[in-house]
Formats: C-alpha cells, structure tokens, sequence
C-alpha cells in the first residue's frame, strides 16, 4: 500500500513523561480471573456430549486501551473504542471482524494529538469452553492508519501519518450474562506503521486491550 504523511516543525516546548503500565496490568489479571473457572476443568473429556452446535452470530462494542511504542522516543498511550463481530460456523471454529479507534491529546508531551485507527479480521478458534464461557484466539490481518508526532530536536516536533497493513495476535474470554447480551475480554499484540523523526516509516509495537458488550444475532450454543 501506498505511504502518504506530511510533515511540518514547530517550535513547542517538550515535556517529558513517563506511560504507566497499570493499566495493562489490571486488565491481564482480570482476564485471568474471568478464564481461572473455565481453565480448572476439563472440557475436553466426561460430561454429557453436545446437543449439536449451528452457526451463531454475534456484534460487540466496547472501549479500547492501547499502548503504543515510538522507537527513540517514548511510549503513547490511547484510549477508545472497539466494534467488532464473530461468525461462528463450527463448534470450536469461526471468524472475527474488528474495528477499532485509540486517541490521544498530546503525544510525547508535543502539544500534538495522535490515533490510530484499524480495520482487521480473520480465524478465530476456542480451545476451551464450558457453559456459558469460552476461551478464544485469534489472528487478524488488515489496514491501520496511524496519525503521530514524534520529537526531532530542540523543541521541535514532527507530525505525520501512514497507512500501511497492519496486522493483530491474541485471544480472551467471552462469557454470556444474560439473555442474548455478553461480555468479552480480549488482549492482543498489534502490528502498526508511524513516521518517525527523520520522516520516515517504521514498524510500531503496540499491546492493546479491549472489553465490550456482546450481542447474539443469532444463537448457536456457547
């Protein structure tokens, strides 16, 4: 795919800071919480076999945490939302869509907002389940746009965005709680492009966790 940014420096003042890991932290140790009940049984052996399994499908939203790394300059992170949706074709095998939006007002204390804005999909399989539970993982291919500012020298800054293919790795836990409603949980690496300080494109590492309420369309059997 084609790059296409811009540039331009201003003389901003810059102030370090420092990106917490809190957050990421709370939100591993309760996506482990929700798994614990699911992973200390067995699911794959004893117990009454299925009824039968048919295609299910289903549309989350929710809100989306992201921590971005910028390469000689710091960490970013961003906070908001997350739409996406599971085809559930089999019993342990489906595919997901997923549509998420991050943003920041002020990147690397430059004055400059930043986003990064994603569009991916592909296989999704569920290793575990029991009742109304289920462990998943997935690998999703795609486009991300992202929008950043980068230090150069001085009090300079350079501002700039690329769109290039993005891709994501992960898994979580979705749960029923009600009726047709759920929840799901979900961790995952991300793949993205920035323009960097000498304008020019560089691969970004990014951890991003996400938590949305769950809609059946169509129910097949969690």
């Amino acid at each position: 795919m084609a790059t296409q940014h811009r540039g331009s420096q201003f003389g901003l003042p810059l102030e370090p800071k420092i990106a917490t890991m809190s957050p990421i932290a709370k939100a591993l140790a309760f996506l482990l919480l929700l798994a614990a009940p699911v992973l200390a049984q067995d699911h794959f052996h004893g117990g009454p076999p299925a009824a039968g399994f048919g295609p299910s499908y289903d549309v989350s939203f929710g809100y989306s945490y992201l921590t971005a790394s910028t390469p000689g300059a710091g960490r970013v992170n961003l906070n908001g939302l997350n739409a996406g949706g599971h085809m559930d074709f089999f019993q342990r095998w489906g595919a997901t869509v997923d549509a998420g939006y991050v943003r920041t007002g002020n990147v690397l204390g430059t004055g400059n907002g930043g986003y990064i804005l994603t569009f991916l999909g592909g296989p999704v399989f569920y290793p575990v389940q029991h009742g109304s539970t289920r462990v998943f993982v997935h690998a999703l291919g795609g486009a991300g746009l992202v929008d950043s500012a980068v230090p150069t020298s001085g009090t300079t800054y350079l501002h700039g965005w690329v769109a290039r293919y993005a891709y994501a790795v992960g898994g979580g836990v979705e749960r029923s709680i009600a009726g047709r409603f759920g929840i799901r949980v979900k961790a995952d690496y991300l793949r993205t492009a920035f323009v960097d300080s000498a304008d020019a494109v560089q691969l970004q590492n990014n951890l991003r966790l996400t938590m949305g309420l769950v809609f059946r369309l169509k129910e097949g059997r969690w």
